[in-house]
């Protein structure tokens, strides 16, 4: 049965614009062999756990996620190799700035060759309105077991569902959002036709990359030392990216209000396919504090506040999740800009599993997220953590030239304070 398309996702939906495409890459570095057609048979095998990944949105006088009669994974499923001397930066820069195509599901996934010798990525852009952490995961989460296994095509061939509009009572339920983002949007929802959901005017807007690794390790080793958890330094070394790219843009160097969203604990756990709700928070990102180690503390007296109010889930609890949970839930962590609070800088931090993940016999080496930015934000930084490692991916609207410096000039600093 068709669903109806809550508030908070045609407020997503509007973000996404022809000429400012709005959408999320989950880049998989993969070590070991990885066909198309073996990429195929295992999402035509899985997608039936992530239905929103073969629905588009229809409906009248009511918009609805309905299946796309037409849809084909193989139409879904690409694959690209770097040119002589391309950074995998600048490729995935160039698809975040490529439109979705919206006469089919908002996703595509590409096995991109020419990495590094015995790695491919696989990248899958998708629209985070997609994924509500409820009924709806991302397909990535389905796709990934905890041991190598053959791929085997899938046994019976899918045929989608008659589209049937639903009734008024079945608005007032979608309309119930468990972000509850757009106040007074219903109103709009009511008037809303067949792609309606994007009729916002929207200039061009560049999308730069960049990316860094940490070890976990060495970051257990500082907590400690600041009284602080694992989440403060990441978010410090975040804003240690967001003020090298201020003061490389020659931009005012002030503490930008940054939206940083936080895993609490769902009343109705059984409902939720992740065990929480992801929901917004808000807090000024101490740029301008004078060192790395107050930068640290700021931010650990900022996130303790959060913490004590008892309604935090533990990062253990994320990192445990049932399939492959990162994709997700910086997917659902990317549907909170819909709160509506304006702000310059997202900084999205997932945790992981500790142990292998396989696609088929490839073995998931590293991931990283990557959202466009929107609204008023200019840096967008996401945060995965996997095998003991933590990836920081960042999105800016301008050049990135020097974020994986920046963020290591600031690990060093902190590794030498007492």
């Amino acid at each position: 049965m068709s669903d109806p398309v809550t508030v908070t996702e045609a407020a997503l939906l509007a973000r996404d614009q022809q000429s400012q495409p709005w959408q999320q890459a989950v880049v998989a570095m993969l070590t070991g062999p990885l066909t198309r057609a073996e990429l195929i048979d295992r999402v035509a095998d899985r997608i039936e756990y992530a239905p929103r990944f073969r629905r588009v949105v229809g409906g009248w006088p009511v918009p609805v996620w309905q299946d796309d009669t037409t849809f084909s994974v193989a139409g879904h499923v690409r694959t690209d190799s770097l040119a002589a001397g391309q950074r995998m930066e600048d490729w995935l820069a160039a698809r975040l700035a490529e439109p979705l195509d919206r006469a089919h599901p908002l996703w595509e996934a590409t096995l991109v060759d020419g990495v590094a010798p015995g790695t491919q990525a696989l990248v899958v852009r998708a629209h985070p309105a997609l994924v509500d952490g409820y009924d709806n995961v991302h397909l990535l989460q389905e796709l990934f077991d905890s041991e190598p296994a053959t791929v085997s095509a899938p046994v019976a061939d899918w045929v989608p569902e008659d589209a049937r509009p639903p009734g008024l009572a079945d608005l007032v339920t979608g309309l119930s959002d468990p972000v509850r983002a757009v106040s007074g949007a219903a109103t709009g929802l009511l008037g809303m036709v067949e792609n309606a959901v994007r009729t916002l005017a929207a200039s061009p807007r560049s999308q730069h990359v960049a990316g860094v690794e940490v070890d976990l390790d060495v970051l257990a080793g500082l907590r400690g030392r600041f009284g602080c958890t694992t989440h403060d330094l990441l978010l410090a070394l975040a804003c240690a990216g967001v003020r090298g790219w201020l003061e490389d843009n020659q931009r005012e160097l002030a503490d930008p209000v940054a939206l940083v969203p936080l895993a609490v604990q769902e009343p109705a756990v059984l409902e939720s396919a992740i065990g929480c709700r992801i929901a917004p928070s808000w807090l000024g990102l101490p740029v301008t504090a004078p060192s790395a180690g107050e930068r640290v503390r700021t931010l650990a007296t900022l996130t303790r506040a959060r913490i004590d109010t008892g309604v935090s889930v533990p990062a253990l609890d994320l990192v445990e999740l049932a399939g492959f949970a990162p994709p997700t839930l910086h997917a659902v962590a990317a549907g909170t800009v819909a709160a509506g609070r304006p702000h310059s800088v997202t900084v999205a931090n997932v945790p992981g599993p500790a142990a292998d993940r396989y696609l088929g016999r490839a073995r998931l080496r590293q991931v990283y997220a990557l959202t466009a930015t929107t609204d008023d934000e200019q840096v967008n930084v996401s945060i995965t953590s996997y095998r003991g490692r933590a990836t920081i991916g960042a999105t800016a609207v301008a050049p990135l030239r020097h974020w994986a410096r920046d963020v290591g000039a600031e690990l060093a600093v902190l590794r030498r304070e007492v």
